[in-house]
């Protein structure tokens, strides 16, 4: 099974287009429009090859932000590093016109995941020993969009979802 699912899923279309504008983003300023094209359409690909990966190792990601974000910021730091011709003026210097930018990309990628690592570890850890990254059983049963969000008829009519009620307070929700 190389792409999955096999219906259209207007989320992931949504990401993979986010993705490649995510890709490209770091590089806008240094490559031609056709590099940029195929940066974008590559990004596409890691956001998906990501986002499958993520699901293999059972890693919750509701909304595809490591893949998105994550991975296709990271290639969009590594292809600077590949195109961009010095030669056009535009502050590129990439290997594939013989400049020597991809080691400062791959380092200044290390560094961002280093930095923002480092950060969430900081962060995240003594929430979890604190027990305060979970909600309720509750709450996690019915959903947090059932739960939290409205308006909750927006799923009233799948015959798959039933809508629970909107919390009154947040007394109502455990966490």
């Amino acid at each position: 099974k190389v792409v999955s699912p096999k219906l259209l899923d207007v989320g992931g279309f949504c990401n993979g287009i986010l993705a490649g504008l995510v890709a490209i983003t770091a590089g806008c300023a240094n490559v031609e429009p056709w590099e940029s094209i195929i940066i974008g359409l590559v990004g596409g690909l890691v956001y998906q090859g990501a986002s499958m990966l993520l699901k293999r190792l059972k890693v919750d990601d509701v909304v595809d932000a490591f893949p998105v974000h994550g991975a296709c910021g990271i290639w969009g730091i590594v292809a600077l590093g590949l195109f961009g011709n010095p030669d056009e003026g535009m502050g590129g210097n990439g290997v594939f016109y013989g400049g020597d930018q991809l080691g400062t990309q791959l380092f200044a990628g290390f560094l961002i995941i280093l930095w923002a690592g480092g950060l969430s570890v900081l962060i995240f850890l003594p929430l979890r020993k604190l027990g305060m990254l979970r909600m309720g059983d509750e709450f996690q049963e019915k959903g947090a969009d059932a739960m939290e969000h409205s308006p909750a008829k927006a799923y009233s009519e799948s015959p798959s979802v039933k809508a629970a009620p909107k919390a009154s307070n947040d007394s109502d929700v455990t966490v």
